[in-house]
């Protein structure tokens, strides 16, 4: 089973600071705006990342939360990277990529 990755789309025309947000997590690693890294004492990892993609002429933004493993830290990011991006935008789109 491959590592969980989800994408997640927006308009993101108002930023979402989620390393401030995470920063109060014990797990919190680092971060800066959207790209943070938190790690449980048991090994778990997982990274929220901005992405613009460019294919073809068409400009693709998302934010990746991905994990090495799927257990219960990257459920709570998930959530939390959702609900946080959700109070920014009226639209999200949630892509299970792996």
């Amino acid at each position: 089973m491959s590592p969980p990755e989800i994408h997640i789309q927006s308009y993101f025309s108002l930023e979402t600071d989620l390393a401030a947000y995470f920063s109060d997590w014990s797990e919190f690693v680092e971060g800066k705006e959207y790209d943070v890294l938190l790690r449980s004492n048991s090994g778990e990892e997982v990274t929220t990342k901005y992405i613009v993609e460019i294919e073809d002429g068409h400009e693709d933004k998302f934010v990746r939360v991905k994990g090495n493993k799927n257990g219960s830290l990257f459920q709570r990011v998930l959530g939390a990277t959702s609900y946080q991006l959700a109070q920014h935008s009226d639209n999200l789109m949630v892509h299970k990529w792996s």
